[in-house]
């Protein structure tokens, strides 16, 4: 079997070649057109005249069924694509406030939850475990159910599980709310991007893409945003006889993408693509209709398209056989992945991604808390005389303002420290989610456009990207411990933060150079959970060593950046395979 078919996997890996054929036939259509045009202008000056060409070509074979991307680039792009985007938007926004929110209320809800280093480094990591874990099972779901279904589903399960995390004082418990959101981050709402792009014809579908994701990522910057205003803040409310403190505000007003995005959802049409895919001809061409009609403003029976192709294979229900056959071809686009020729290409994607997501979420996450233990340093209890305390030496609890009443305490372990909430230190996270999301941005944008192969000055490649951006991490990572202040630290830190993101996206566009259109959509899929796998253990391995020899966390993220810098010198050259190998 073809392994073309795992393109079905989700709508960022429909099939390339099927759309560049779409796009070449009306390439020449419009050729043509302009042939007729002109050649009927000529014999008009000549005093004869052709009937109706022009028309008469654009409605060639117009009365025959087409097929989606032929219908698709009809609809054109305008209000419709908008109004559909602003709606999906909260939904999207959701993933981001579900796995960035807990690293914004590790300091405030320390004694209420019982945190110590290496429950905090879990709480982080859970819900990308949750996403880890079930990735492949949303592959076999969206095939029967629609999108629009799943979002309304997932929204509704989100919404109440983070309402409920704010009234909960057992970390456990919260622990257990946090991996089944992750389930869901995981499954329906990263489903976003491909819903909207079935929305789009081939010729809007990259730059879309490109804009959407920008706009998607600027919600990492909002949960900051809200802790630098609400934490900080003595707030102390009762609701139903519990008592709401500020972190557990922060929740709250964090549950309210998912609220929103539940509005919204209940609104969304379904995928055209998802209709015909089902049987429904009839509503996929009224969905045609209405988006041609409010992207160009013409009246619906102006609509070129009469008919759509009937699917031969119809899946309307479930069935064991075809989720077999899916897993099947799953399966064995998989062992080709891993074996020759593309295991170089692709083991090289993978490990790097792996270390960059680990590098970008670890620090990502981290920075908050570590510079709000750094805000409570105690000065009066550094002694030595000549040089500043080091990162890790700040980072000590027992040099913690909040620390002095149980120094002498058998227990001080064991001992919750009520920390004062600097607001400065959420105000910095938000500059460097800004920076990090902003030069993520414009890097890719160079990365994906035809403008760095026109560079001739700076000659920037994918490779010499990689390289710098790993070298900085790197030394930034060795350097943060020795600083000798928090700004020079924080600085570190946000470079750490913005250049591993920068790998991270140019091993997303590398993918596309490389492996083969008909494997690229299960190639994304496991380095996407390669990256789940960096984040998560990268949390809790951080976590742990943050909380047994500090020092060690930073030199070890160091010496983990050399070999992913040492990696991108064997950067692969793109796969050439033959049809035959993936037959």
């Amino acid at each position: 079997m073809y392994a073309l078919r795992s393109g079905n996997r989700d709508a960022q890996a429909e099939p390339e070649a099927r759309s560049l054929l779409s796009v070449e036939i009306e390439w020449h259509s419009r050729v043509l057109v302009n042939w007729v045009r002109h050649t009927s202008a000529a014999l008009a000056k000549m005093g004869q005249r052709l009937p109706n060409t022009e028309s008469n070509i654009r409605n060639v074979n117009v009365d025959e069924p087409a097929d989606y991307e032929r219908a698709i680039s009809f609809t054109g792009y305008g209000l419709f694509n908008v109004l559909l985007f602003m709606a999906a938007l909260p939904i999207a926004w959701t993933g981001a406030f579900d796995t960035t929110s807990p690293a914004f209320l590790l300091a405030s809800a320390e004694c209420d939850l019982q945190l110590t280093f290496f429950r905090k480094g879990v709480l982080i990591a859970i819900p990308f475990i949750a996403m880890l874990a079930t990735a492949s099972l949303w592959d076999y779901v969206t095939i029967y159910v629609g999108r629009r279904t799943l979002f309304v589903l997932g929204l509704l399960a989100d919404s109440i599980l983070n309402i409920l995390s704010t009234a909960v004082d057992s970390y456990h418990v919260f622990l257990l709310i946090k991996f089944i959101s992750g389930v869901i981050v995981g499954g329906p709402l990263s489903m976003v991007m491909g819903y909207l792009t079935e929305f789009h014809s081939a010729t809007y579908k990259a730059r879309f893409a490109a804009w959407s994701g920008f706009l998607f990522s600027m919600a990492t910057i909002v949960p900051a945003a809200l802790g630098f205003t609400i934490l900080p803040l003595d707030w102390e409310v009762d609701v139903f006889g519990k008592s709401y403190n500020s972190w557990r505000i922060y929740l709250l007003l964090c549950s309210i993408p998912p609220v929103l995005g539940l509005v919204t959802a209940s609104m969304l049409p379904e995928s055209p693509k998802h209709l015909m895919e089902i049987g429904r001809q009839d509503d996929a061409l009224k969905l045609f209709r209405r988006m041609y009609t409010m992207n160009t403003r013409k009246p619906a029976d102006t609509f070129s398209i009469k008919a759509l192709v009937v699917q031969k294979a119809q899946l309307p229900r479930p069935t064991l056989k075809a989720s077999l056959e899916k897993m099947r071809i799953d399966l064995y686009n998989t062992k080709l992945l891993f074996s020759a020729p593309y295991l170089p290409a692709f083991s090289f994607l993978t490990f790097l991604q792996f270390g960059s997501m680990l590098g970008f979420n670890t620090m990502r996450l981290w920075v908050p808390h570590m510079f709000m233990i750094l805000s409570n340093y105690d000065y009066e209890h550094w002694k030595p005389v000549g040089r500043a305390p080091t990162m890790c030496e700040m980072l000590d609890r027992h040099a913690a303002k909040p620390g002095r009443p149980y120094l002498n305490c058998t227990n001080f372990d064991d001992a919750c420290f009520e920390w004062s909430i600097n607001p400065v230190v959420y105000q910095n996270s938000t500059i460097i989610a800004s920076s990090a999301v902003l030069f993520s941005f414009l890097i890719g944008f160079i990365m994906t456009t035809r403008l760095r192969k026109k560079m001739i000055l700076c000659k920037l490649t994918d490779a010499t990207v990689a390289v710098a951006a790993f070298l900085i991490s790197l030394a930034s990572s060795f350097g943060i411990n020795w600083a000798q202040a928090p700004p020079y630290m924080l600085t570190l830190a946000a470079a750490v933060i913005v250049t591993s993101r920068i790998a991270s996206n140019v091993v997303n566009a590398v993918n596309a150079d490389i492996i083969p259109i008909p494997l690229r959509a299960t190639s994304m899929s496991i380095i996407t959970s390669s990256g789940n796998l960096g984040v998560a253990l990268g949390n809790v391995i951080f976590s742990a060593l943050l909380d047994l020899e500090c020092l060690a966390a930073f030199l070890g993220l160091g010496c983990f950046f050399i070999i992913c810098l040492l990696v991108t010198f064997l950067f692969p050259k793109p796969v050439r395979a033959s049809p035959q190998n993936l037959a």
